[in-house]
């Protein structure tokens, strides 16, 4: 009987230890990855594509490359949204933030441009007369040549991205001096386990 009590009291141990070790090892152990981790929104700000004429940039490498790089997914001239190096891209409606799924089909290698796309370009009998403003509610979504998504969000086309309803703004020679064209503001958010869930 004495024998009996002994092991049932180390029974009992080896029990409530082995379920400390396994709850400790738990909360030890990284969290497997299935697809839930927020993901980055990378703001970039005044991408200058007006002393070349043009500016290239790489999603994947978050920043300008080259045009001869093998690496850039899209490529500013003046308002066109072009794509390169097996990238292609649709425009859709959404914001950034909301905007979770991104179509698996419809993209075009061709570029984005054209008044009414994703931004507007005002005319004489607008204030402010002849600006590029971008459209709210317009997302890019661009699919890399890895097959990787990206939706991005353009936010201005002016240097310092100014405040368009500015009595500055609307004169068009204080416009140009103080706010140079064709210095891109735009946030994105490239989803790198190639599903197409943001």
């Amino acid at each position: 009987m004495i024998k009996h009590h002994i092991f049932q009291k180390t029974g009992l141990f080896a029990l409530i230890l082995g379920l400390i070790f396994t709850s400790c090892s738990k909360k030890n152990d990284p969290a497997p990855d299935d697809g839930d981790n927020v993901l980055e929104m990378v703001a970039i700000k005044d991408l200058n594509g007006l002393d070349k004429g043009h500016v290239c940039f790489s999603l994947e490498q978050k920043k300008e490359v080259e045009e001869s790089s093998k690496d850039w997914d899209i490529k500013f001239s003046g308002a066109t949204i072009s794509f390169g190096n097996g990238a292609s891209g649709q425009m859709v409606e959404g914001i950034l933030s909301s905007y979770m799924t991104a179509p698996e089909d419809g993209y075009s290698a061709s570029g984005i441009t054209g008044n009414g796309s994703y931004y507007t370009n005002t005319t004489s009998q607008t204030v402010p007369n002849h600006a590029i403003l971008m459209k709210p509610g317009i997302l890019i979504v661009v699919k890399t040549a890895k097959g990787r998504y990206a939706k991005i969000e353009m936010i201005g086309y002016y240097k310092g991205n100014p405040d368009i309803a500015t009595a500055d703004f609307a004169d068009i020679p204080t416009r140009n001096e103080k706010w140079p064209k064709q210095h891109y503001t735009f946030n994105y958010v490239l989803q790198p386990n190639g599903t197409n869930k943001f």
